[in-house]
């Protein structure tokens, strides 16, 4: 293992709060940080060829204020992909909470569907009337993109809005889905 690596996963462990009693694999700790600041799109298959190991330091990355909201984002979705149960109670914590930043819970709600399962689209449902144009947006996106009660939800939804609106301009595409006809 190289000293940077060490480094690395001794910041790891020493950052994450976690219990000692987990396991933080240094070479894993590298890799995720590598991963993290990588410039290029990381690809699930990337994160699910780290597994479970890696969920320790994605879970405290996503968890610390201090990081950067991109990296937080990052992480709080490769999580999802590694161990869905550690990212839901967070993903429920980041979408609701209003003081984080917007791009982090925009992040929390495309990550909903995939560590919530079904209880997804009764949890997403109130963030359509999000005051935060990009949650709604994302919100409206994750419900069209889970079927048929999704989009009944935002349909409903969109019924109160003005055509502009991402939650009305999203409930389009459900029109879509279901007549096969390209929307207006």
């Amino acid at each position: 293992m190289s000293a940077r690596a060490a480094w690395l996963a001794l910041a790891a462990l020493l950052l994450s709060g976690a219990a000692p009693g987990v396991p933080v694999d240094p070479d894993v700790a590298a890799r995720v940080d590598g991963l993290l600041g990588s410039y290029r799109a990381v690809s699930v298959a990337e994160w699910q060829a780290l597994g479970p190991a890696a969920a320790p330091t994605l879970e405290t990355v996503a968890r610390d204020d201090a990081a950067l909201p991109t990296r937080r984002a990052r992480a709080l979705a490769a999580l999802g992909v590694v161990q869905p149960a550690s990212a839901a109670p967070l993903v429920r914590r980041l979408v609701s909470d209003l003081t984080a930043p917007p791009l982090l819970r925009s992040a929390a709600v495309d990550a909903a569907p995939g560590v919530l399962g079904p209880d997804a689209v009764a949890f997403l449902a109130p963030f359509l009337r999000d005051a935060d144009a990009v949650v709604r947006l994302r919100a409206a996106e994750a419900l069209v993109a889970s079927g048929t009660t999704g989009c009944r939800v935002v349909m409903s939804e969109a019924k109160t809005r003005a055509t502009r609106d991402p939650v009305a301009r999203t409930a389009e595409r459900c029109t879509e889905q279901r007549t096969g006809a390209p929307p207006r």
